[in-house]
């Protein structure tokens, strides 16, 4: 099986090593488009580092979460050894190999059933300040959480995700012992993130975005392609790396799979359109005003997020940028066929 080996997010890189070298005081959210690469450069970071970090990824993709019991489950994961568990610490803490990474935070089995008697994220989180200090005794805990707003609706008592917040801005800001990074591609929930006022002050932001046309075409050298081949690639699928890969997994008519992708996300985007149409001609009114300014342009800015731009976001049409205050498209296909299906309405 063709491998794709991970390809230059040097920049991104360089950020995220830049904050790592110092001592932990901000949640970094990580954010952009879907499949711009987001999970691949966090995979790639934990690969590349040295043995003084441990690194704690959980994510929540795929994983159903509305109440405590399964937020549990997401974030903790059994130690299939059966170690006491001031084992589980001494390996973490104490062990010299390259970085260890875990899939979840591994508790035993006690823990674990002392957290669903107990039923209060009190404990959970004040188990998890406890397990980090014992850790940044030798070692610099990194957590990671890969679609974290998948339990932004989650009440348990108040909202979880406040809480959820307040212990990583304790674990952060005010503790300084691990690193926290929040990955996502909805663009709802940043603006939610961004417009909090807890967390003025507490959280930074690094855009991950679809490759730049230097670096698709260094992404697509090595896997030939012809002149004609590379100028079809970036005219239908941008730098949108999940595309570009099924133009490079396509051997024989590079030109017919590109047309194919967009024939079906042109029909995605009709299905979406004459829908609401169909059911709600205000709505389709006001979101055909949003479509229209992209006829022209490759992005617009906006002021706050009207009904009519959640709806494009929610169908993974646009993507709202909360930090620069800017509309795009989800990718270039999406572009190209939206702009197709405004000249047919």
């Amino acid at each position: 099986m063709r491998r794709i080996g991970f390809h230059d997010r040097d920049k991104e890189m360089k950020e995220i090593r830049d904050i790592l070298d110092a001592e932990p005081s901000l949640i970094t959210f990580v954010y952009g488009p879907i499949n711009s690469g987001k999970t691949a450069l966090i995979t790639h970071l934990i690969e590349e580092l040295p043995e003084d970090y441990v690194v704690f990824y959980v994510n929540l993709r795929g994983k159903f979460i509305s109440n405590y019991d399964d937020f549990v489950r997401a974030l903790f994961k059994l130690d299939r050894e059966k170690k006491e568990y001031k084992e589980i610490l001494r390996t973490i803490s104490e062990v010299s190999l390259k970085s260890l990474k875990f899939t979840g935070i591994p508790v035993t089995e006690g823990v674990l059933d002392l957290f669903f008697k107990e039923k209060t994220y009190d404990d959970v989180f004040e188990f998890l300040e406890d397990y980090f200090t014992e850790i940044a005794k030798n070692k610099v805990p990194v957590l990671i959480v890969d679609e974290l707003q998948k339990i932004g609706d989650v009440r348990i008592n108040t909202h979880l995700i406040y809480e959820l917040f307040n212990l990583f801005i304790r674990l952060t800001k005010e503790l300084h012992l691990c690193h926290v990074f929040a990955v996502t591609s909805d663009s709802l929930f940043i603006e939610q993130v961004y417009s909090e006022a807890m967390l003025e002050g507490r959280c930074r932001y690094l855009m991950v975005d679809d490759f730049d046309y230097e670096t698709a075409a260094a992404f697509l050298d090595g896997h030939d392609f012809t002149d004609d081949e590379r100028t079809i690639a970036w005219g239908y699928c941008g730098g949108k790396p999940v595309c570009l890969l099924e133009l490079m997994n396509t051997k024989d008519d590079r030109k017919g799979k590109a047309e194919e992708m967009f024939k079906i996300r042109k029909g995605q985007i009709e299905e979406v359109i004459y829908s609401l149409e169909a059911n709600d001609k205000k709505m389709f009114d006001a979101v055909l005003g949003i479509l229209s300014e992209f006829i022209v342009s490759e992005k617009t800015t906006y002021k706050y997020l009207n009904d009519e731009i959640k709806f494009l976001v929610r169908k993974n049409i646009i993507f709202a940028d909360s930090v620069n205050k800017e509309l795009v498209p989800q990718s270039q296909l999406t572009l190209s066929a939206m702009r197709e299906v405004m000249r047919d309405v």
